[in-house]
């Protein structure tokens, strides 16, 4: 008799999914396809400037492969969860990114496809070739047409995971539920039932239907939590798995797994990273390039700081070091260089290239 069980933040009925464990690692990177898709689901997340044909890996915009590639080596990823707008528009970019990622990593690395279209066997049997380990399907606005049950009993006739996933939206309960009965009787590997979120994207269409947030710290719905609990109870016989996947994990666990893997091949001698997967480190901004050199032989001479303790950002204005070091030298270049210095702080950041600046302590300000 299978059972609830925790995971994480999470809570399931059977084992989750090969894609869902290495989620839970951050060892997945997110591969944002293309932002194209004509489902047009009214709770669509997707902020409008990437609902056209625009391609992200992780939180990075990229236009290639090899770039993919590199972000993959980034995170030491162990598989990618390739996603849109809807991948299968452009199923022969989709093709050749599994080929290169694989040919890259290996067969073992994981490849998982969310699609809401009914593919044809021709299109499946294109991505079967080519590697792809999981497909998920979302029904578009839940809505289990004769059309997409035919798609789904179809990718059943290839050796890989099949499985549906949906967000779990309060007051569509009985669609929710035909949909995990199909998902049964077609002997799936799992259905993922996602908690409702409200982001920026889709707020004013989901306040006007009645939706609002459980509290004002969350972007999860009222209502959506509950109702996946209350599905996991009557389903806790299920044969296939069951998988309620919650807001704050995605962020808590997710994300923050994720970061943690990228920052530890993006920090500098200078950084420190912190239990969510950020950079801390001491950055002064300068008022002009042409005086960097003269700071920087400055501090080697006057504080003995390692070149490699020392970074530059590519435009020549920014001097990053250590948070500890920006704190034993700001006293010193405010008083020599105030005039040639806008700020001196201390920050936490996102492991990236002009990554989000998520905390920030003022040392000196001109």
């Amino acid at each position: 008799m299978n059972r609830i069980s925790k995971w994480h933040d999470n809570y399931v009925v059977g084992i989750p999914s090969e894609g869902c464990r290495l989620c839970s690692l951050g060892s997945k990177m997110v591969l944002f396809i293309t932002g194209m898709c004509d489902s047009n689901c009214f709770y669509c997340p997707i902020m409008k400037e990437k609902r056209n044909d625009v391609i992200y890996a992780n939180e990075q915009q990229i236009e290639t492969i090899d770039q993919a590639i590199k972000e993959a080596h980034m995170i030491s990823a162990l598989g990618v969860g390739i996603t849109g707008g809807d991948p299968s528009l452009t199923l022969d970019r989709v093709v050749e990114y599994i080929l290169s990622l694989k040919k890259e990593f290996g067969e073992e690395f994981h490849c998982h496809l969310y699609t809401s279209h009914s593919l044809t066997n021709e299109q499946f049997k294109q991505l079967f070739d080519a590697g792809l380990d999981e497909i998920r399907f979302h029904p578009p606005s839940l809505i289990l047409t004769d059309r997409i049950q035919k798609a789904i009993i179809t990718a059943k006739t290839y050796d890989w995971q099949v499985g549906i996933e949906i967000p779990v939206i309060p007051d569509k309960h009985d669609k929710i539920i035909r949909i995990i009965d199909f998902a049964i009787e077609s002997n799936l590997s799992f259905v993922n039932l996602n908690e409702f979120e409200i982001t920026e994207a889709n707020i004013e269409k989901l306040n006007s239907l009645g939706y609002k947030v459980k509290t004002e710290i969350s972007a999860a719905v009222e209502g959506s939590e509950s109702l996946a609990k209350e599905l996991l109870k009557k389903f806790k016989k299920s044969p296939i798995t069951l998988h309620y996947c919650s807001a704050r994990y995605k962020d808590g666990v997710q994300l923050k797994n994720r970061l943690i893997r990228r920052a530890e091949n993006y920090a500098k001698e200078f950084d420190e990273i912190t239990a969510e997967g950020l950079v801390v480190r001491g950055r002064i901004i300068l008022r002009e390039e042409g005086i960097i050199s003269e700071i920087i032989s400055d501090l080697q001479t006057a504080f003995e700081i390692e070149s490699n303790k020392i970074g530059v950002d590519t435009d020549n204005t920014i001097i990053f070091v250590h948070w500890i070091t920006a704190k034993e030298i700001s006293e010193f270049l405010a008083e020599k260089y105030k005039d040639k210095i806008i700020s001196i702080d201390i920050i936490h950041q996102y492991p990236l290239q002009n990554g989000i600046i998520t905390y920030l302590e003022p040392l000196y300000e001109s």
